[in-house]
């Protein structure tokens, strides 16, 4: 059996991070022995005939993808090249959007076979097996499949009990150089589940309210490798919330020190569960960044979401996280049930009082009532209206809800007065990287090398350019190249083709008399 796993891109241009869930997929395949593939999209250009190729090239038998909501309607289309072009293979769909559509996603894609639900890791085994021998589907438990015209489901799947028996995600079939190139974290999850009721989240639904926590040692096990083994300086701890068991906590801190890790690290938390010194424990390990999510200033919507948390609360926890010497990025959404103008400029000048005393940074963004969400299946319960089901707009960044007492239109308004503020913020940092600021001066260079790099990815512009007569010059004859190609400046190329070789992420090999340049 020869399984195929695809990452499916965004329709957004946002830097995209190492898939943690096809990683884990492939390492549970690889270590029953199953032969897969992962076919990353999110760090090269995407194109139907980049799919056909690999078909073509690796002929797989199970071809899967996972998606949120707002990436589904190319995951489908994916699936879709997949099964036009070998109509034999067996195509199957996973993650939060696909676990809680599955009907809809069943009866209009009629190109996928399954839906994998929910945690996919034994389901993925189980079926590869099944399929392999010939046997029915309908044994394997946490799949629904369509069968004449109808949608079947089969007996739900239990979560995983024991993390630790999981394997170490396969992230040596990614691209990772790719991804260090742009700059990107590296993400590993000490834990799974939820215990909170927040009405706009399926998480608890996907992964459970009891959390299941892993062993501090395996934690820092892969860790160890992602810094020194894959060479990552920055990891993405994506617990729904890391600090809600400091004992755990506090565990895995312990571990990075014993090691002497040094890296740089970010988490999830809430307001409500961190202390003074937990916070200080995880800065002494490393922790640079949290990120807390606020969603409202408004106590109200605050309480109809069940958010269980309050303004006070995060004043205090961005307080004490600032002075522990760990950055804050307070994260709202505008839209929520209860939302008017009044609301709005509440949570802006929430947002900026924290910027002002703590200088914690803030992010705002749109309602997107998501499947699987209490707020989707039950929008008039909260005063809401869904405007559309076209999942391509659930990108938070377009209003698809409307209140009764704010709409689309003053959302977008209030949405602007952010964006003003995020553009003013950003001039004035490039005008102090003129003046010779030296911190302002490094972020204008780190933005202008990931838009480089991102080029160079998107365009497969080393895939297409890199193959070339021998040079005294090798380095400097591809920046020419590249700097034709994109249209930039020669210097701009020369210096980051530099930097790449000399990270070890780009390497030139030689073959019948010609250069070959290749991400390593």
């Amino acid at each position: 059996m020869r399984v195929l796993l695809m990452s499916t891109p965004y329709p957004l241009e946002e830097n995209p991070i190492p898939p943690l869930s096809l990683s884990y997929l492939a390492a549970v395949l690889q270590n029953e022995g199953i032969e897969v593939q992962i076919l990353d999209l999110l760090v090269s250009q995407h194109s139907a005939r980049k799919i056909r190729e690999r078909l073509k090239e690796y002929q797989p038998q199970l071809v899967g993808a996972t998606c949120v909501t707002l990436n589904s309607p190319i995951a489908t289309r994916n699936l879709k090249v997949c099964k036009d072009f070998d109509p034999h293979v067996v195509t199957l769909l996973g993650g939060p959007h696909a676990s809680f559509a599955l009907k809809e996603t069943l009866l209009r894609a009629r190109w996928i076979d399954v839906i994998v639900i929910g945690e996919g890791e034994r389901t993925l085994v189980e079926l590869a097996r099944t399929l392999e021998k010939g046997k029915d589907i309908r044994q394997v438990a946490g799949i629904a499949f369509r069968e004449d015209n109808r949608v079947v489901k089969t007996e739900t799947r239990t979560l995983i009990e024991d993390l630790d028996e999981l394997p170490t995600p396969a992230r040596h079939l990614l691209p990772l150089s790719k991804y260090r190139a742009i700059g990107a974290p590296c993400t590993v999850i000490t834990s799974r589940g939820c215990p909170y009721r927040c009405i706009f989240c399926s998480g608890p639904r996907l992964f459970g309210r009891r959390v299941r926590f892993r062993d501090p040692k395996l934690v820092a096990d892969e860790i160890e490798q992602i810094h020194k083994g894959f060479g990552f300086e920055r990891l993405n701890i994506v617990d729904d919330t890391f600090t809600l068991n400091h004992r755990h906590a506090r565990a895995v801190c312990d571990e990075i020190l014993r090691r002497n890790l040094n890296f740089q690290w970010n988490v999830f938390a809430r307001a409500d569960t961190v202390t003074a010194d937990l916070l200080k424990k995880m800065r002494l390990a490393g922790c640079s960044w949290l990120l807390y999510g606020v969603e409202s200033a408004s106590p109200e919507i605050l309480k109809t979401i069940k958010k269980g948390t309050t303004p006070d609360d995060i004043r205090r926890g961005t307080k004490l996280a600032t002075e522990a010497g760990i950055g804050v990025f307070n994260s709202f959404i505008f839209g929520l049930p209860g939302e008017s103008p009044e609301t709005a400029r509440l949570s802006l000048a929430f947002a900026h009082e924290l910027n002002r005393d703590y200088d914690a940074k803030y992010g705002f963004h749109l309602l997107s009532p998501l499947p699987g969400t209490e707020l989707y299946e039950k929008p008039k319960e909260y005063g809401l209206r869904i405007l559309s089901r076209n999942w391509a707009k659930y990108d938070a960044n377009e209003p698809i809800t409307e209140t009764a007492t704010m709409s689309p239109q003053q959302v977008l308004e209030h949405m602007a007065d952010y964006d003003r503020i995020i553009a003013y913020v950003w001039q004035q940092i490039e005008r102090k990287a003129a003046e010779g600021d030296p911190v302002c001066a490094e972020e204008v260079k780190q933005k202008a090398s990931t838009e480089f790099v991102w080029k160079l990815l998107k365009g497969d512009v080393i895939e297409r350019l890199g193959r070339m007569k021998p040079s005294d010059d090798p380095v400097g004859q591809l920046a020419q190249r590249v700097s034709r190609k994109l249209d930039v400046p020669l210097d701009v190329a020369e210096r980051e083709m530099d930097r790449l070789v000399q990270m070890g992420l780009l390497q030139r090999e030689s073959a019948n008399g010609r250069s070959i340049w290749q991400w390593s």
